[in-house]
């Protein structure tokens, strides 16, 4: 792979601070911080599917490895060995978003009850439950390549949630902090939506930095109120072509003029990546969705997102008021509406302990229970940012039917509005491709934070 060391464009590039992602899934957080100008070197990801993604997109490599079993000396010596470093150097940046399984509630005061009584492994210390959670392995190993390659600044991401997390009146984030030695660490819990990324998805950022360097600020939002970028604005031209089922389709805006939505799509369009040759035809790729069964066609229009009608360049949204999840359609309006919905489509539609729909195929299929999954479908609302993408998308996506269409959104809608360009290629199946839509930082943010990264390191000097 040392082939990387003479394609690395112009001497000034040099110059760019150099950054390190693990845990780098597609690339999202890799793409805003070269965007900021960063040059990222490397990255690590597991999973082979996000892995092919992240190297079709970049021009360095994204190393295929379960990071508990490569040591941060290993990853060194092989970026020495292909003189993407040279040896001993020191980098600007390690960043990544370590997943923390162990930040999910149950998880975590089912292993405290164990660690109460004893029960769990070698672990007495109730306080440290977080850090010897084998689930939380991850961050570990973070800390561990902080520890290695003694970066100037780190950049770690994740879920929001854990900010309300004490671990015996220790806040969790306080002990992530002091996990790292030689680093003063803070911490911001930011929403993509304040910063031009058309969803409100709010994640946590630590930044650390070595002791004695400038410490970086965190972002000013710059979209805020009626500012932000709503889900129509983000994914209207897409929204004017049927999905197809290899993805790719042609695409024209129908709004030439300067407004805010238009302005949004076309620098999702002209946003240039550097290993996928570029092409402004309007060829998109991975526009393609599941195709909802003959039960959920029957249900989709009765799913209302409460948003008012609207008309925006010459596309007329129908009113989606009043706001209507599934838990609001089954089973009150099993009599009114489902059943006469059902039998008009030719289908067998009865109750018998559960209630119960037959297709004219035969094809069976039991209603959901509304109790476990009374927002199992949801309509997204075209007049304000979407909610925030899940990797959980490539499941089921019915948490996101799109918002006047009868149809889930699809991966490149998905994609637009986590903010990755149009020309930002995705690998592997559909399912593969929600996954990696949903679990990445949204490239926007990373940007934004990225920029004040580089004002700090460009004060150090």
């Amino acid at each position: 792979m040392s082939h990387h060391t003479h394609t690395r464009g112009p001497a000034s590039l040099s110059m760019r601070p150099k950054a390190i992602d693990l845990f780098a899934g597609p690339g999202g957080l890799s793409l805003g911080l070269e965007r900021a100008g960063f040059d990222v070197l490397a990255a690590i990801e597991w999973d082979e599917a996000a892995g092919e993604t992240y190297r079709t997109n970049f021009d360095h490599p994204s190393y295929q490895r379960d990071i508990s079993k490569l040591a941060p000396m290993e990853l060194r010596q092989t970026l020495e060995r292909e003189k993407i470093i040279s040896k001993g150097e020191r980098i600007s940046l390690i960043a990544g978003g370590p997943p923390c399984p162990g930040f999910s509630l149950i998880g975590r005061s089912k292993i405290s009850d164990l660690i109460k009584r004893g029960e769990y492994g070698e672990s007495k210390e109730y306080r440290h439950r977080f850090i010897d959670d084998p689930r939380n392995q991850l961050f570990r190993e973070f800390v561990k390549y902080v520890k290695e390659f003694q970066p100037d600044y780190f950049l770690m991401e994740n879920v929001s949630g854990m900010t309300s997390y004490v671990l015996d009146e220790d806040p969790i984030v306080d002990v992530i902090c002091a996990s790292f030695v030689g680093y003063e660490v803070k911490w911001r819990v930011l929403d993509a939506s304040e910063f031009g990324v058309p969803q409100s998805r709010k994640r946590i950022f630590f930044i650390g930095s070595r002791t004695g360097n400038v410490h970086p600020e965190f972002p000013e939002p710059t979209h805020t109120g009626r500012n932000k970028i709503s889900t129509l604005e983000a994914i209207l031209d897409l929204s004017l072509v049927k999905p197809t089922s290899n993805g790719l389709i042609r695409v024209s805006d129908p709004q030439g003029s300067n407004t805010r939505g238009f302005r949004y799509r076309s620098s999702m369009r002209r946003w240039k990546i550097k290993g996928v040759r570029q092409s402004l035809t309007g060829r998109k790729t991975s526009h393609w969705s599941r195709s909802p069964n003959e039960r959920d066609m029957v249900i989709f229009p009765l799913i209302k997102s409460g948003a008012p009608a609207g008309k925006v360049s010459g596309i007329k949204i129908p009113p989606s008021e009043p706001r209507q999840i599934y838990g609001d359609v089954f089973p009150h309006m099993w009599n009114s509406h489902l059943k006469p919905a059902f039998e008009d489509r030719g289908m067998r539609a009865w109750k018998r302990g559960r209630y119960h729909v037959e297709a004219v195929s035969g094809k069976r299929w039991v209603m959901y229970d509304p109790k476990g999954f009374s927002d199992k479908m949801r309509r997204i609302r075209w007049d304000e940012p979407s909610p925030t993408i899940v990797a959980h998308l490539a499941k089921d996506a019915y948490m996101f039917i799109h918002p006047w269409h009868n149809r889930t959104i699809s991966v490149r809608e998905a994609a637009r509005i986590q903010s990755f360009p149009d020309s930002f290629e995705f690998k592997g199946s559909m399912t593969d491709q929600y996954r990696q839509v949903g679990n990445a930082v949204p490239p926007l943010l990373a940007s934004a934070i990225g920029t004040e990264l580089i004002l700090a390191i460009s004060s150090n000097n």
